[in-house]
Order: C-alpha cells, then structure tokens, then sequence
C-alpha cells in the first residue's frame, strides 16, 4: 500500500493568511458602519472554535448586538479576495510538496472553510510558486452543511479523491480541522500558523512539523498504518 492522496485542512496551511483575514473583517466593518475593530487577541479567540460561517453574528450574539451578519461576511470575503490577489508567500515546504506529489501521482486536495473568491485569488497568486501544480479536488464552504471541526469537507475530499482513509494523510493548521480528519479517520500532521504556534499542545500527540516536506507526510502516514496494524 502507498500514500496516494494529501489533503490540505485550510488555507491557512497554504499561506499564513490569519492577519489578511483579520484586517478584511475590520474593513467590512468600516464599510457596512459597523463599530467594530477586532484586534488580534478577539480575532484569535473567535476563531478557536471553528464549526460555523458566522464570526460577526457570533460576535454580535455577545455583545448583545444585532447585526446584517450576512452581508458583513460576504463583504469580508470580498475584501480578503483583494488583500490575497495583492501577493502572500507561501508557507514553508508548501511548494516542495506540492511539486513532489505531481511528480509522484500523489492526489492533492484543499477543504477550506472560505469562499471560491478568496481561495481563487490566493491560488492565482502562488500559481508561480507552486510551479502551476493544481488542486486535484477543493470542497469549500458552500460544498458542505457543516464546517470543521465536523468531517463532512473531509469526507466529501476523500470521497471525490476516489481514495480510501488508509492511502491518505491530511495537514491542519488548527485544532478543529484536525479534528476534523481525525473524525474522518485521516492520520494528520499538525503545521500550526501563528493563530496555533505558541499552543503545539493543542494538537496532541499527532506528529507537528513547521516546515513541510515528503518524508513527513509519508512518516506520519506510516505511522498511523503501524498503529492500525498492531
């Protein structure tokens, strides 16, 4: 048996994107007249759970603040599709894998919680430096009901990948996606950005890594095999 697929858990383990998407809900806000300005302790403890499309109404719902959630999050995506358009490197050993995996047949998957417009724009933005190697299969937020930590983007991948949970490992940046492939009954590697860097213990005992690469991948996927056997 070999490992025949990696699925990417997030944008975010593509591009450090956390501080672009922050500063593209605060633009909304300013848009939309709302008197908001989340800095980046609020911005962090909103995302930490994961599992819903809504920060602002989350938000709103705390404050006791009624708010058009709906438009303030199409607004954010607009605006988080131009910051990406504009350029974000890639993450370490993002472009290694991805030019590994085209070279050995290995499928490539992205699950994000974001909208086709933001997710176009950062690909269309590292196309160079991914080499032109493309996404395989991309199940984004309008793809599935439920967003992680539930598996429902994890298994809609595996499902249109056409490969089996044993031949593929997945890669998270944060708890709830890696909650997610785990649900789904991925091995994963942790990549934590910097929403997750300074908690490696969130991630529990799974292998971590800040710097990605093949031998990892394939390690943790081995691993996970090892594990199942005995």
């Amino acid at each position: 048996m070999t490992l025949e697929a990696v699925i990417f858990g997030g944008i975010g383990t593509l591009a450090e994107v956390a501080e672009l998407d922050r500063a593209a809900w605060n633009a909304a806000f300013r848009t939309h007249g709302v008197d908001w300005n989340w800095s980046w302790d609020v911005y962090a403890e909103l995302m930490r759970p994961g599992g819903d499309r809504q920060l602002a109404a989350r938000y709103g719902a705390h404050l006791g603040k009624l708010v058009d959630a709906k438009t303030l999050d199409r607004i954010h995506q607009r605006q988080f599709a131009t910051m990406l358009a504009g350029g974000v490197p890639l993450r370490p050993g993002v472009a290694r894998v991805m030019n590994w995996a085209a070279r050995a047949g290995v499928k490539l998957a992205l699950v994000s919680r974001s909208e086709v417009e933001p997710v176009r724009a950062l690909l269309k933005a590292t196309a160079r430096e991914r080499g032109g190697v493309a996404f395989d299969v991309a199940i984004l937020r309008g793809d599935v009901a439920h967003m992680a930590p539930h598996p429902a983007g994890m298994v809609a991948a595996l499902t249109q990948l056409g490969v089996g949970q044993g031949r593929t490992v997945a890669v998270a940046d944060t708890p709830a996606a890696m909650e997610a492939a785990r649900a789904a009954g991925l091995p994963v590697l942790a990549f934590p950005g910097r929403l997750t860097a300074g908690e490696p213990e969130v991630f529990g005992p799974d292998s971590l890594v800040h710097a990605l690469g093949p031998e990892a991948l394939t390690s943790t996927w081995r691993g996970a095999r090892n594990e199942a056997a005995e």
